[in-house]
């Protein structure tokens, strides 16, 4: 067990405190860490808490990122919190707050990973039941006294802070506020075991500063519960008493902008869950009384989680959008979201490419008129045609007429050929093969449901059998007119089954240039259609060598400035996910390398490191050099600098309509071929548009030479940053 450090336990400490509301914030965990000090004994209690949580965890050698977001102590936070309380400081009290603690650490832990398995969080449900268990057993427990605090709440914070501080308590409880205003500001402070309007009207402000999104959320869901309440005809006061308000601000603020993606379809489902909830409560309130327990934060639990199931269980995600990638920010899971479609829909498919080389046309799309209906309407059909559109010379009567017929096919992705079928002999153009439906037909296995199937091709010229694992790109087939196949064509789909003919699922082409009406257009992650001219992305050496980070490599520059040295380490977290690291400016850049496309999928840390600047000179490569070669993207608007009050006010209607965006554009310029034709440019431009006004952010470059990033320049009307790639 190595060395554990105070500096070390800083941020698992204060995420703690920030995670409650769903943020890795260290600066708001900090002040709603001192806000639990309004109550000393239940801050104090709350603080031991979380400090035997993290070096439980710890000790145990459970995860250190997950430690450090306070995934693992939050619920003993609360836990410390409730106890410190109920109960009187004592030698019992602390021996009992231990044990809560290792409780709570064991129940989040053993919940990790079992609803983990289902992609669903276990909340507060460790805390209430830690909670619960001290509550049922404190009655045997006679050194473990009940405290009256809660009762004289003004006398602790005379012995706080004297006479002073009392009359400025006192002078914050007596503002002229509205019954609605009242019993939201003490229901937020709820959520932390006090109930007094400055704990929270700071915890409020404290929320507003962190995101504007989630305190939007936060109101929201309170005014329906609010509203709900009064239409109903229960009692609204009732809302402030045992974080039974605090469930309607957890619940609003978790389904609506921390597990899915912050729209106007989050905000409605957050309109239908609150009522829900509500009902939830007055139930549960029954059987609390039975049991003598409180009601804690378990109906938001409940509802979140059941929530969250429902929607994983869907067959289309729709407009409703989980999360994919978790940055403890709605602003930030928002911007990163809707910065590019490889970042999302990436994310949920294994990247496949077009089974051929070259140009050709969708002859039959989905939904095609001839033959892709009903449960076989998912799948694509391909012939090549020339400049009059003709998918053939001559004659037309024989195979070898048509341009496609002996034309290379190529594996789709990485995979294992799992069947073949060759023994369909070629039709005359014109005739159709009934009996043998898909005629000569190839299924390649990519992984435990997912096989691509390629059909009607060429007999006798497969190039792989069967068990053969293939990358993509392999030769494997030509191209042939067997089976039901009027014409020589490639028949494409995917599926879920190794059966051959089994029924198709809509499955999208990672990346390919659409080239109709003379235009070049890179399409990623998407279906071509019927009469669309497709062709294949062809990627560069120079460019897959120069972004090919594997764990393990250090790249070293040296900056213009100060002639600083800089290093970066490539790392793999333990989902699998890669990193540049930099060591000096303590900053992660998250990327993806898919073989195609280079693509960054998130930047922590500095702002004014050189890690940052590549991160925005190579937000998205494509990793193959054309003429025409122009990337446009969207970057994440909290990662650009300039603007910050402008975005402020923009977070709020970011939800429903984002009229803010930052601009990623990028172009290859290849240097004098003549002179060293191993060199390439990578030119970007970062823009800020807002309403009909675009504002230059800066431009940068990459220079690339002999396979490997040589210089890093960007420049903006403020300043400029160079470096020099210096490890051989």
């Amino acid at each position: 067990m190595g060395k554990i450090s105070g500096k070390g336990l800083v941020p698992a400490v204060l995420n703690t405190y920030s995670v409650v509301f769903f943020f890795n914030n260290r600066p708001f965990g900090f002040l709603l860490m001192v806000v639990t000090f309004f109550n000393f004994s239940a801050g104090l209690s709350g603080f031991v808490s979380v400090l035997a949580s993290v070096l439980i965890a710890r000790a145990m050698n459970f995860d250190e990122r997950t430690i450090n977001q306070g995934i693992f102590s939050f619920n003993s936070l609360l836990t410390g919190l409730g106890l410190g309380t109920f109960f009187d400081p004592g030698t019992a009290f602390f021996l009992i707050l231990l044990l809560a603690s290792l409780i709570s650490t064991i129940i989040s832990v053993n919940l990790s990973g079992w609803l983990g398995k289902y992609g669903l969080p276990f909340l507060s449900i460790p805390f209430v039941i830690s909670l619960w268990i001290i509550l049922a057993a404190s009655g045997s427990l006679a050194n473990l006294g009940l405290s009256q605090r809660n009762i004289f709440w003004m006398n602790e914070m005379y012995a706080l802070g004297g006479k002073a501080l009392l009359d400025f308590f006192q002078t914050i409880e007596n503002l002229p506020l509205n019954e609605l205003s009242e019993v939201y500001l003490r229901s937020m402070s709820s959520i932390f075991f006090q109930d007094n309007i400055l704990a929270g009207l700071l915890i409020t402000i404290a929320l507003l500063a962190c995101s504007r999104i989630a305190f939007t959320l936060s109101l929201f869901g309170f005014v329906v519960a609010w509203l709900f309440a009064y239409i109903a005809g229960s009692e609204t006061t009732s809302m402030s008493f045992y974080n039974i308000g605090a469930n309607y601000i957890l619940v609003a603020i978790a389904a609506g902008g921390f597990f899915t993606i912050p729209s106007r379809y989050s905000f409605l489902w957050v309109a239908i869950l609150i009522p829900l909830t509500s009902l939830l409560i007055l139930f549960m309130n029954e059987l609390a009384e039975l049991i003598k327990l409180p009601l804690l934060s378990i109906p938001f639990s409940i509802v979140v989680i059941s929530y969250l199931y429902f929607l994983i269980l869907r067959s289309k995600t729709g407009k409703l959008i989980l999360t994919p990638l978790q940055n403890y920010s709605p602003e930030i899971n928002l911007y990163s979201y809707s910065g590019s479609v490889d970042r999302t829909t990436g994310s949920y498919y294994l990247p496949l490419q077009l089974p051929f080389w070259g140009e050709w046309f969708v002859s039959q799309g989905y939904e095609g008129e001839f033959t892709h209906k009903d449960g076989w309407s998912k799948a694509l059909d391909f012939v090549i045609k020339d400049i009059n559109g003709k998918t053939y010379m001559g004659t037309g009567t024989s195979c070898h007429d048509y341009y496609c017929y002996g034309k290379p096919v190529i594996a789709p992705a990485n995979g294992e050929v799992y069947e073949i079928v060759d023994n369909v002999e070629d039709n005359e153009p014109g005739k159709v093969n009934t009996a043998q439906n898909w005629g000569n037909t190839i299924i390649i296995k990519h992984s435990s449901n997912l096989y691509t199937q390629i059909s009607h091709l060429r007999q006798g010229y497969f190039k792989v059998k069967n068990g053969d694992f293939v990358q993509k790109g392999d030769l494997i087939a030509f191209c042939g007119n067997s089976g039901r196949s009027p014409e020589p064509h490639i028949h494409f789909q995917v599926q879920n089954t190794q059966v051959p003919g089994a029924k198709p699922i809509a499955y999208p082409i990672a990346y390919y240039f659409l080239k109709n009406y003379g235009k070049e257009e890179l399409k990623s992650f998407s279906v071509p259609v019927e009469g669309n001219k497709v062709e294949n992305i062809v990627t560069t050496n120079l460019l897959r060598e120069a972004y090919d980070f594997q764990p393990g490599i250090v790249l070293r520059f040296r900056s213009e400035k100060n002639s600083q040295n800089i290093q970066w380490e490539v790392f793999t977290d333990i989902y699998n996910n890669k990193y540049l690291y930099c060591r000096s400016s303590q900053s992660y850049a998250y990327f993806v390398n898919d073989g195609t496309m280079f693509y960054f999928t998130a930047f922590y840390g500095d702002r004014k490191s050189l890690l940052y600047y590549f991160y925005l000179c190579s937000y998205k490569v494509l990793l193959g050099s054309y003429k025409n070669n122009i990337i446009n993207d969207i970057l994440p608007l909290n990662q650009i600098n300039s603007y910050r009050l402008l975005r402020y006010f923009h977070d709020f209607a970011s939800p429903f309509r984002q009229y803010m965006k930052a601009k990623f554009i990028s172009r290859i310029v290849w240097t004098d071929a003549a002179v060293n034709p191993q060199t390439i440019r990578i030119s970007s431009d970062i823009k800020v548009s807002y309403f009909s006004k675009t504002r230059d952010i800066g431009t940068g470059a990459i220079l690339i030479s002999g396979d490997r990033i040589k210089e890093i320049s960007f420049v903006s009307s403020k300043f400029r940053i160079w470096a020099q790639r210096t490890d051989t």
